[in-house]
């Protein structure tokens, strides 16, 4: 008797899209909106990419331009990591940990059918957190960081993973939660 969760458990089943052609400006209304880091990308009911907020902070405040001159197209993250959702959560922790991604969308017969985030799978499954660390030491531990590079790993206040963390009051914790702790 197989007894793992399976990702169709844990994902979210709204998914919020968006056309290529639409500008970032109003890709980051609809993650506003909606209370979400991330949108997917579709051409008719195809995913093709998705945009989330790290890609508006770095390809589009951070080199001054304006989010209602871009396309989401000129900043969306092409290589699609997708997963199904009758496969089990150890393995949507895995892509996420190898591809350094916190979002995975689920396809089934090739329709977008949900999205699951790394906070999901925590949420349903706290025992992952376990084998996200040893992915993340395993990962780490094959490249070669300098020493002034920033410290990634998960956060142990909110149990967000692949994030930069740095320790607060004897705890590691990623930036959002550093700002919460420190207030």
């Amino acid at each position: 008797m197989n007894t793992e969760v399976r990702v169709k458990e844990a994902m979210n089943q709204k998914v919020i899209v968006i056309e290529p052609h639409a500008t970032v400006a109003d890709a980051a209304m609809l993650m506003a909106n909606n209370n979400i880091g991330s949108v997917v990308v579709v051409e008719g009911e195809n995913p093709i990419g998705i945009i989330t907020e790290r890609d508006i902070t770095y390809s589009v405040a951070a080199i001054d331009l304006k989010p209602s001159l871009v396309t989401v197209k000129n900043i969306m993250s092409k290589n699609l990591k997708i997963i199904s959702p009758n496969d089990i959560l150890t393995k949507a922790s895995k892509i996420m940990v190898k591809y350094n991604i916190r979002r995975l969308p689920a396809i089934e017969n090739g329709k977008l059918v949900g999205i699951i985030s790394n906070k999901d799978i925590l949420a349903i499954a706290p025992s992952q957190i376990e084998v996200l660390r040893e992915l993340a030491t395993m990962n780490h531990e094959k490249e070669d960081v300098p020493k002034e590079a920033p410290e990634w790993g998960t956060c142990e206040n909110c149990g967000d993973y692949g994030v930069k963390i740095q320790e607060v009051n004897g705890i590691y914790v990623c930036d959002t939660c550093k700002e919460e702790l420190e207030e």
